[in-house]
């Protein structure tokens, strides 16, 4: 029996274990659940409702959305009062739009303090709620952008290491800047490499390009270390009285040509791809690098999907060799590292004019539980990331879903690195986020397509921010950025 089936049925009988104590009678009740198309974050609700529908009585049904859609469907059944859905597993940085006005449910303090709340991450913790005092959603995932690479190939000991040193002038190894990994993706891409056994011209890079796909998030990493200024959290926005977007400036210009050169490193359907295209390309050994959210790290051990197991080096995002300061007008030539906290996550909420609101909070509690997500992070495809202390303490819990010791050692570095970093950049957390990144989307995919420059594309897109914080109020949407990033001047 493979060390991941032994996991997950050691995981239902816990999972078992703890809805028996809880288990209430709802019998007759169907909670219908709205969230994105799978089999990420939709496909264990689809899994594990059987067991909670076994216990209660009661039926969930899930509605699946595409990601690009998923943002209207959900406001539509707000604002037309529709009461389509009961609960809703949705992205942190909709609070503006969605927990701000009070679409949801409050979270009682008794089923908050039932799910360990002091084993969350202070940093996922904050995305419960809309700012204040009061908790409208329960942690279900904690996102972030990372770097992946076949450390196979790069390394100082790698048979292609003394080609790329006297190409490059320096040793071959995990990129610690955009100029290095740009160095390295070029020299890989094309490049002809034993994979499995077998020899064949790998990528450079695979990144998630394609609009209406959350690939504008890729660009954001790249973003992030060319436009933060160290010491000011704001970076989508200045935070003085003009709420000035940022988008435009030559730190983010510098980023989206890199992010355009990233399209001539990959297969040329990479404009095209999603994340989900990457996820199979990169496992596949069929590119040197790869951007992504902490999913790719159990689908690179996964015997199904991977032919690189223990051949995957998990790392920070690379640094900028320079970055644009904003306050100065001025390039400053030092390196800066900004890890991008990309998403933010995914939460779970159940809407305030549900009619079986007990009984999809109890689901909710159930999918959010510690020993549920505990499960899941480290089960492939489930799109769920660490959030919980836990979840980095149990090395073993990783080990006996397959990773190696040192794998998993390397990963759960990666990833708290990230997350603790100071300098890391926040994701847009304010009322009409998804409409500000909907803009950008758009400008950037025109880039891609060589439709615009790059300057032209993030001029349109600062015109378009612009226009959305009149509308919406631009004092008030200042506000919100300010305690949505801890701004205190």
């Amino acid at each position: 029996m493979r060390k991941t089936s032994l996991l997950l049925i050691v995981g239902l009988i816990a999972l078992l274990s703890f809805s028996m104590v809880q288990a209430q009678d709802y019998s007759g009740m169907t909670i219908v659940v709205a969230t994105q198309t799978g089999p990420s974050i939709s496909g264990p609700i689809k899994d594990h409702a059987p067991e909670w529908e076994a216990m209660t009585g009661a039926t969930v049904q899930v509605q699946e959305f595409a990601f690009g859609e998923l943002y209207e469907k959900m406001l539509a059944a707000f604002e037309t009062g529709s009461n389509d859905f009961d609960m809703l597993v949705f992205p942190a940085d909709w609070a503006g739009d969605f927990m701000a006005p009070g679409y949801f449910e409050p979270i009682p303090q008794a089923v908050l303090d039932s799910l360990d709340p002091a084993d969350i991450v202070p940093l996922y913790a904050n995305r419960i709620t809309a700012w204040g005092d009061t908790i409208y959603a329960l942690p279900y995932d904690g996102d972030s952008h990372m770097l992946y690479y076949r450390k196979d190939l790069i390394n100082p000991e790698s048979p292609y290491a003394a080609d790329f040193e006297a190409e490059y002038g320096y040793p071959l190894d995990e990129p610690q800047t955009w100029s290095q990994y740009y160095d390295i993706a070029t020299f890989f891409n094309g490049r002809e490499v034993e994979t499995a056994g077998e020899m064949a011209p790998i990528y450079g890079v695979a990144e998630a390009q394609r609009r209406d796909a959350q690939s504008y998030w890729v660009f954001l990493s790249h973003a992030a270390s060319y436009g933060k200024i160290p010491g000011n959290p704001c970076f989508f926005f200045s935070c003085d009285e003009s709420f000035t977007p940022q988008v435009n400036n030559p730190g983010w210009v510098a980023a989206l040509d890199d992010y355009i050169k990233s399209r001539d490193l990959g297969s040329p359907e990479q404009i095209q791809w999603d994340v989900a295209q990457t996820r199979v390309t990169f496992p596949a050994g069929c590119c040197a690098m790869n951007i992504d959210w902490g999913d790719v790290g159990p689908i690179s051990y996964n015997p199904n999907a991977s032919v690189i197991i223990g051949n995957t080096g998990f790392a920070v995002l690379p640094a900028a060799d320079h970055y644009w300061n904003y306050e100065t007008g001025e390039w400053v030539e030092e390196v800066n590292r900004a890890p991008f906290i990309a998403f933010g996550g995914w939460v779970i909420a159940v809407a305030k004019d549900s009619d079986v609101k007990e009984a999809a909070l109890d689901f909710a509690a159930f999918m959010a539980s510690p020993e549920m997500v505990k499960l899941l992070v480290v089960t492939p495809d489930t799109g769920v990331n660490p959030a919980r202390y836990s979840q980095f303490e149990d090395v073993q819990a990783w080990v006996d879903a397959g990773f190696d010791q040192a794998g998993a050692e390397d990963y759960l570095d990666a990833v708290l690195n990230t997350i603790n970093d100071p300098n890391a950049v926040l994701d847009l957390r304010i009322k009409g986020s998804a409409e500000y990144l909907q803009a950008l989307d758009f400008e950037v995919s025109r880039a891609l397509a060589n439709e615009v420059s790059a300057q032209e594309a993030l001029d349109n897109v600062a015109a378009a921010w612009n226009e959305i914080s009149d509308r919406l109020g631009r004092a008030e949407q200042l506000a919100q950025y300010k305690a949505a990033v801890g701004y205190e001047g």
